[in-house]
C-alpha cells in the first residue's frame, strides 16, 4: 500500500507531500491538482508497463494516461528543473532482501528540449541541477543527506532511484526496475483507474476476454460490461465486507446489491453476442405482481445507472488492487452518491487502496457517517482539500476525522458553499431585492 507520494515539479506542484491511507479523498475547486496526483500515478505504471523507465523514459502518452509533452509537465517556470516522483509504500520483501517500511522509490527526469520528453536524469546531472536550484534538500522526501556532495555518490543516487548505470545514459537498471515492481504499487499488482469521462449507456459494449482477465476496463472504462460477463460467477470471500447478509456472494450478485442503492429495485442482466464480439446490457425492474419483469436497454434508462458501473467494479476489486476513482457521484442522486461513499469504505476494509477525486459533499458525508458507525477507523482515512494559495501555488490541507465523523477543520472553501448559500436565502433582502 502507498503510504505517501513526494511529487517535485510536476504539473501545477512545484512541491507535494501527501500522506497515504487505505481510503484518501482529494477535494478541492476545478484546476488545483486533484487529477494530477491520479495522473502522476498512471504515469509511472504506464512508463513500467510500455518498458520506458527501462530506456529512461517518462512514457507521457499512452492508453493509461496522455499528459501531452514534456513541457506541459513541468512545473511553470522551472523548465530545467528536475521532476520527481517519490513513493513510500509498505514493508515488503524485494527479492533476496526486505524493503524497509516507508522505503522511499523515487525516480528523477529532466526536461529534453529536443523532443519535448522527460529522461531519466544521469548522475552528474544530478549534481548541477541541485547546485543551480541552490537547493540541495530537493530530494528531502527521499531521506537525503542535505550536503549536495553526498547527493552525487553513488550510494546516495541508489537510494533516490537512480542507481548509477555503467553506460551513463541514466536508464534504470533492470534489477531496479524489477524491485519496485515487487515492492510498491503502482508498479506492481492490479491498478483499475475509472476516469471521470467515462462511458455511458450504449446499445453495445466490446468484448476481449484477455482484458477481463487482467482486470482491464479500458481508458474509458468500456470494458467494464466485458469484465462483468466474464467474471460475474466468481465469489467474494463470506467475510467481505462488501457483501450483504442477505445476498449472494457472486459477482454479479454484489453489484446487484449495490445497483439497488441507485435505483431500488433496479438488476442488471448481459448478454454476450459473441459473433459481434460485444456485450449488451439490460436492466429490468421490480413490480409487483410481473412473473417475468421487461427487460430494457441501457439506453432506455437512468443515466446513472450504467455510469456508475465501472465504479462499483472498481470498489468491488480484489484486495490488493489500486483504485483511482474520479468523480464517482456523477449522475447519482445524493442517496446513492452517500451509499457509494460507504462502499468505497467497506473496499478500503476488505484490503483495496482507494484514491477518489469528489466534489460532492453527500460522498464526503458518507465517508465520515461510516467512520462514526464504526466501519472504518479514523487512521485509515485522509481528506486532502486542495487549494490555490496567495502566491499562486498550489497547496493541501488535510483536516483529520475523528471516531464521532467530526473533521478537525474545515478550511475555506472546503464543501461550506451549501451553508453559504442557506445564509444568503435566510438573510433579509435589501431594497434592490438582494440578499
Amino acid at each position: 500500500m502507498l503510504r505517501r507520494i513526494g511529487l517535485l515539479n510536476f504539473k501545477c506542484f512545484e512541491r507535494l507531500d501527501l500522506p497515504c491511507a487505505p481510503l484518501n479523498l482529494l477535494c478541492g475547486l476545478n484546476g488545483m491538482g486533484k487529477s494530477s496526483v491520479i495522473q502522476s500515478l498512471l504515469v509511472l505504471r504506464q512508463s513500467f508497463r510500455t518498458g520506458g523507465l527501462l530506456e529512461g523514459r517518462l512514457i507521457l502518452g499512452g492508453t493509461l494516461t496522455d499528459l501531452g509533452v514534456g513541457s506541459e509537465v513541468v512545473f511553470e517556470g522551472k523548465d530545467d528543473a528536475i521532476v520527481g516522483f517519490v513513493l513510500f509504500g509498505d514493508e515488503t520483501a524485494a527479492g533476496d532482501e526486505t524493503v524497509e517500511r516507508d522505503a522511499p522509490w523515487a525516480w528523477a527526469f529532466e526536461h529534453a528540449k529536443a523532443g519535448d520528453q522527460l529522461t531519466a536524469v544521469t548522475p552528474d546531472k544530478v549534481e548541477r541541477i541541485l547546485r543551480a536550484e541552490g537547493n540541495p534538500t530537493a530530494w528531502r522526501h527521499a531521506k537525503l543527506p542535505s550536503s549536495a556532495d553526498v547527493v552525487a555518490s553513488d550510494a546516495a543516487l541508489e537510494r533516490i532511484g537512480l542507481p548509477v548505470p555503467e553506460d551513463g545514459q541514466g536508464r534504470y537498471p533492470r534489477a531496479w526496475v524489477a524491485r519496485a515492481w515487487r515492492s510498491v504499487p503502482p508498479f506492481g499488482g492490479r491498478v483499475v483507474h475509472v476516469p471521470a469521462e467515462r462511458v455511458g449507456p450504449r446499445k453495445s459494449y466490446p468484448m476481449a476476454e484477455i482484458l477481463a482477465r487482467h482486470g482491464d476496463f479500458g481508458a474509458s472504462g468500456e470494458y467494464a460490461w466485458n469484465y462483468l460477463n466474464v467474471r460475474q460467477n466468481e465469489v467474494l470471500p463470506d467475510d467481505d465486507p462488501r457483501c450483504a447478509v442477505s445476498a449472494g456472494h457472486r459477482l454479479i450478485d454484489v453489484v446487484d446489491h449495490w445497483l439497488q442503492d441507485v435505483s431500488p429495485g433496479a438488476h442488471l442482466q448481459l448478454r454476450a453476442v459473441s459473433d459481434a464480439d460485444a456485450v449488451t446490457a439490460g436492466f429490468t425492474f421490480d413490480r409487483a405482481g410481473d412473473a417475468a419483469p421487461r427487460r430494457f436497454r441501457a439506453t432506455n434508462v437512468g443515466f446513472g445507472l450504467s455510469f456508475v458501473l465501472p465504479v462499483l467494479l472498481c470498489l468491488l476489486a480484489t484486495p490488493g488492487t489500486l483504485c483511482l476513482v474520479e468523480n464517482p457521484e456523477a449522475h447519482l442522486h445524493p442517496r446513492g452518491q452517500t451509499k457509494l461513499a460507504e462502499l468505497a469504505v467497506r473496499a478500503a476494509r476488505a484490503g483495496v487502496q482507494v484514491f477518489v477525486e469528489t466534489h460532492s459533499d453527500h460522498f464526503i458525508d458518507g465517508v465520515r457517517i461510516a467512520v462514526r458507525d464504526g466501519l472504518i477507523a479514523p487512521g485509515d482515512t485522509q481528506f486532502h482539500y486542495f487549494e490555490r494559495q496567495g502566491d499562486g501555488r498550489v497547496g493541501v490541507s488535510s483536516p483529520t476525522v475523528d471516531s464521532d465523523g467530526r473533521l478537525s477543520h474545515w478550511p475555506a472553501g472546503f464543501f461550506d458553499q451549501h451553508e453559504d448559500n442557506l445564509a444568503r436565502l435566510l438573510a433579509p433582502k435589501s431594497r434592490n431585492g438582494r440578499s
